[in-house]
């Protein structure tokens, strides 16, 4: 199969087009939305969304994302849980369009496959342009997590996805550098708090406006997409970096540093996640960072920590699953 890459910015509704016309037919496609890039497939069409798992090698236990274009969908996707209703509709009104997915019980309509089994559905409306055009053109919700083989970096541009899927999908829109560059927020609702069960662009601190907020941590059941131990990794190693770790064999390694570039001379590259310790910036760069490093000639790629505060709490979650054992669930 031949990878087409089509540019959405330059001819958003030839490029819109293509990629509806392949989505009614159960295909593929690669769409940019404002965290990273995502393979879309109707949400509605098992045959569809088999593919998705097909296509990523995704183990069947971790769910999917559904996005929808309009609040409509959420009373045929979902049963609206009344007790929860005042904090979810917040939450609705101040994040939506945007990077905050949401668990809500499901409806028949949602196929088991897409929440792998389990009684809740996970729902996004992306504020993406090109995203929200597809939909609407569409007419039905899309399943679409982030456009990478299970476990491995998520792609933040067109070419990141070739890199991933070529020969596996038709269509890639490439509408520039996706630009947060963090997967969403993943929550649910209960009567008297929101449970934090993926960090992400949304933060703690923006969620604990709406509600009393508490992280979900340390299950091993996989509830939501993105819980797996290992994750967001690259084939070479990745440990946090710990300057008294530094030593002769360093010069074979890779830093990723927090702030202006330091230790040049003690390893082999390094590159900044932020010079002036942007944070915004920091997530942009995380994962075309390890990319980069992950196909040079380096033995391993170490990374500074980033302070564990807002939007930082979403970094350093992607850096310790990047960092986790690899091997069976997690890759």
């Amino acid at each position: 199969m031949n990878t087409v890459i089509l540019d959405a910015q330059t001819d958003s509704s030839a490029s819109v087009a293509a990629a509806v016309g392949i989505l009614r037919e159960k295909g593929l496609v690669a769409l940019p939305t404002e965290t990273v890039y995502g393979l879309a497939g109707d949400a509605l069409a098992p045959e569809a969304v088999a593919k998705i798992f097909e296509t990523k090698e995704r183990p069947s236990f971790d769910p999917l994302i559904v996005h929808i274009e309009n609040k409509e969908w959420l009373a045929r996707l979902t049963r609206f849980p009344e007790n929860a209703k005042p904090v979810l509709q917040l939450l609705i009104d101040r994040f939506w369009p945007g990077p905050l997915t949401i668990l809500f019980p499901k409806s028949e309509l949602v196929a088991d496959l897409v929440t792998a089994g389990l009684d809740e559905v996970a729902i996004r409306m992306s504020r993406h342009l090109v995203f929200a055009g597809v939909l609407r053109a569409f007419g039905k919700p899309l399943a679409a997590p982030s456009a990478n083989r299970f476990g491995r970096v998520s792609p933040t541009r067109a070419e990141h996805v070739l890199d991933e899927l070529g020969g596996r999908i038709p269509l890639i829109l490439d509408a520039g550098p996706a630009p947060i560059g963090l997967e969403s927020t993943v929550i649910r609702v209960t009567i008297d708090k929101i449970e934090i069960l993926r960090h992400g662009a949304i933060s703690e601190e923006d969620l604990a406006k709406i509600a009393p907020t508490g992280e979900v941590a340390g299950s091993p059941r996989i509830v939501a997409p993105g819980q797996t131990a290992s994750h967001y990794a690259p084939d070479k190693i990745v440990e946090l970096f710990d300057p008294q770790a530094i030593d002769t064999d360093s010069r074979k390694d890779a830093l990723i540093c927090w702030g202006p570039i330091q230790y040049a001379k003690e390893f082999s590259t390094v590159r900044s996640l932020s010079e002036t310790r942007d944070l915004r910036v920091a997530a942009q760069r995380l994962f075309s960072l390890l990319r980069e490093l992950d196909r040079s000639n380096v033995r391993r790629i170490m990374v500074e920590p980033v302070p564990d505060i807002g939007l930082g709490k979403a970094i350093m979650n992607r850096i310790r699953r990047a960092t986790a054992p690899r091997g069976g669930a997690g890759r």
